[in-house]
């Protein structure tokens, strides 16, 4: 893989806005294995604030949210940030707690989709969304990249 987004609201963060577990080492990972890494949210601006306060921010090479050109959970927001990290649709993973998410990922042409439950019970969802790989936990993503 060249890239992997993220979700940045409630895939790398709590409903408490603290990061999950293990999300920094992860990060450091990809980073020290030249992947590049981005990030899409929903909300405002405040999702690089909320990184930038939690010590990631520095990990990103691009974060589009929601107030910004391009909206970024639909297809088009998504290959803008494809191309601003300059990595092909089928070389990129989406990673996301999010049905909605996984589905903008297959619309997207993406090689890969990871679902991620935090241990919690939407794994349903992501099954339904056709997501490639569902994960309990962020450090599970290593496991199933490829």
């Amino acid at each position: 893989m060249r890239a992997v987004i993220f979700d940045i609201d409630h895939t790398l963060f709590t409903a408490e806005q603290a990061a999950h577990s293990g999300v920094q080492d992860l990060l450091q990972i990809l980073r020290r294995l030249g992947i590049a890494i981005g990030g899409i949210s929903g909300d405002d601006h405040r999702a690089l604030v909320r990184l930038d306060e939690a010590g990631l921010g520095h990990y990103f090479d691009k974060v589009l949210c929601a107030d910004q050109a391009f909206e970024p959970k639909e297809t088009a927001g998504l290959h803008h940030l494809l191309s601003l990290l300059g990595a092909r649709p089928e070389d990129s993973t989406l990673v996301s707690h999010a049905h909605s998410d996984i589905l903008l990922g297959k619309d997207a042409a993406l090689g890969k989709t990871i679902g991620v439950t935090h241990g919690h019970s939407n794994v349903q969802p992501l099954v339904e969304a056709g997501a490639d790989h569902i994960i309990q936990d962020i450090p599970a993503v290593l496991d199933v990249l490829e």
